[in-house]
């Protein structure tokens, strides 16, 4: 496959069991609920453009207790997946493919979407860690 579209993306998304919808940008969301791990919800964003796939992650009501800019730049480097981001005075968890090369659908299951929505919520879990 090198060619990738909204409609094959939520295919996969069904496959893996992962419920999602479309927001009123035409995009793909996901939601990630609250547990005992993380107590927020996560909504993530899947946008398909030009077989381009990224991810756009925020935790509806996070507040972390410490600097924004601090908090983002050690998670990226401990981190290569995803890359936290401050926007509007919160952090957010991004992640872009390009996906313009031969792939397999597994490909796009297991590397993009599942480890990719993993980390997002693992990012959010850890970020205000103080060790690794």
């Amino acid at each position: 496959m090198n060619s990738i579209d909204k409609n094959i993306i939520r295919g996969i998304l069904d496959e893996m069991h992962i419920s999602s919808t479309i927001d009123d940008d035409g995009d793909i969301m996901v939601i990630q609920s609250a547990d005992e791990d993380f107590v927020y919800d996560v909504f993530i964003y899947i946008l398909v453009n030009n077989n381009r796939l990224s991810f756009l992650a925020a935790a509806q009501g996070y507040e972390p207790q410490a600097d924004l800019l601090f908090l983002a730049n050690r998670h990226n480097c401990r981190r290569n997946l995803p890359t936290a981001v401050v926007r509007d005075g919160a952090i957010r968890m991004e992640y872009s493919y390009m996906l313009d090369e031969e792939v397999s659908r597994d490909y796009i299951r297991e590397n993009c979407i599942g480890m990719t929505l993993s980390a997002i919520w693992h990012g959010f879990m850890e970020l205000e860690r103080e060790s690794d």
